[in-house]
């Protein structure tokens, strides 16, 4: 595969990723507000899901991708619990102090702090075309959760430094995943990541208290869905982006997640949208497109180098 197909590729999966993130976030405010369940047991079990169904897969599939040697395994929890796991317990944490658009306000600065780190942690180049794709993608997830519109955000300094902690969170998980992937597998990666983050999980919220909460076969088929379609799927495509893509890149085009979701909630759920808020999303796909079009353009070919049992394309 020739330099700008990979990167092509690779942005196809981060979108995809982005989209899948969007959509079952959609279905899990719908759940929230139905108040059929609470935000940290949804994430406790959507990651013991999808923990389980990494497992199962591999063991059908490839169990050769369940060898992790044990000098990588500090690497692997780094990536379960200080990325995953803290990302999404930062993020509902934030929302239980706040609200949604606050949360997700503060959790999308992480691009910005994946900019700056990834030029002196990867040695990655920030161009003009990346530094206005940036400023594109985070000025549209402002409009688009009405950031200019104070009635609709609930700042206070726990929930601000939740908030911010959700992006240094979020911009660790990218910066750690995409240094584990130049050495373990994704597979692999991905099965141990969630492992450890599910740990993390039943620290907080045992299994036990998860199974004795009483939810019903439907929702159950719910929860199996969000485990598949809405982690599973976008966190291997994401994994598998971020072998493709420098990491700011990766951090401008899941943008479109917030995008995604505000139009599943108006297709949905029924919410209008103002349009500064129509304004943000093409802003935010503006900047998308720069990066794609940055993505395009062919290059001096990278270096390959064998991981495992598949290749590795690094910067």
């Amino acid at each position: 595969m020739t330099p700008w197909k990979g990167r092509v590729k690779g942005s196809l999966m981060i979108l995809g990723a982005a989209t899948a993130w969007g959509l079952m976030g959609t279905l899990a405010r719908y759940l929230f507000t139905a108040g059929e369940v609470g935000p940290l047991h949804l994430t406790a079990i959507r990651s013991t899901l999808a923990a389980l169904l990494f497992v199962v897969g591999l063991l059908v599939w490839d169990q050769r991708q369940l060898r992790l040697p044990l000098k990588d395994i500090p690497q692997v929890a780094l990536v379960g619990i200080a990325g995953i796991a803290m990302a999404n317990f930062t993020y509902y944490y934030t929302i239980s102090l706040t609200n949604v658009s606050t949360a997700i306000l503060l959790q999308y600065m992480a691009p910005i702090l994946v900019a700056v780190a990834s030029v002196f942690l990867l040695g990655e180049r920030l161009t003009w075309i990346i530094l206005v794709a940036l400023t594109l993608a985070v000025g549209g997830c402002f409009l688009m959760v009405k950031g200019y519109d104070p009635s609709f955000l609930q700042l206070n300094l726990p929930g601000l430094l939740s908030g911010l902690l959700s992006a240094c969170a979020f911009a660790a998980y990218i910066l750690f995943t995409k240094r584990a992937v130049m050495r373990i597998p994704s597979w692999t990666l991905l099965v141990y990541a969630y492992v450890f983050a599910t740990l993390f999980w039943w620290m907080l919220t045992p299994p036990w208290l998860l199974l004795s909460q009483g939810y019903s076969l439907r929702l159950w088929g719910i929860f199996l869905l969000i485990g598949s379609a809405g982690t599973v799927l976008p966190f291997a495509l994401f994994t598998f982006g971020l072998t493709y893509l420098p990491a700011t890149q990766v951090s401008i085009l899941s943008t479109m997640e917030p995008v995604v979701a505000t139009g599943a909630g108006l297709l949905l759920l029924g919410e209008m949208l103002d349009w500064p808020q129509l304004v943000g999303g093409a802003l935010v796909v503006t900047g998308v497109l720069l990066v794609q079009r940055r993505s395009a353009v062919p290059r001096q070919a990278p270096q390959v180098v064998p991981v495992g049992h598949r290749r590795q394309v690094t910067e």
